[in-house]
């Protein structure tokens, strides 16, 4: 395995963690996560390479704001002068 390969597998691996971690907020129970877990990883896997980059992008991007906006949210609401 190159070292391309094997950040790929990190990166993806994060994106399934943030994705459980969605799911999990959502009210799925842990004994599931792992299930959640494999399922996540097998659509980033198993569909065709254009959509899989697609899919990425969108979910960096999407996962980049929410984590944004949840920062600045506890940040405002500990100092309501901004």
């Amino acid at each position: 395995m190159d070292i391309t390969m094997s950040n790929d597998i990190m990166a993806l691996a994060a994106l399934v963690a943030a994705y459980v971690g969605v799911a999990r907020g959502f009210g799925l129970k842990d004994k599931w996560t792992h299930v959640a877990a494999v399922f996540v990883a097998a659509v980033f896997i198993l569909v065709p390479e254009s959509i899989q980059q697609k899919l990425i992008l969108i979910s960096v991007v999407g996962l980049s704001a929410t984590g944004a906006y949840q920062f600045s949210k506890k940040k405002g609401g500990s100092d309501s002068n901004g």
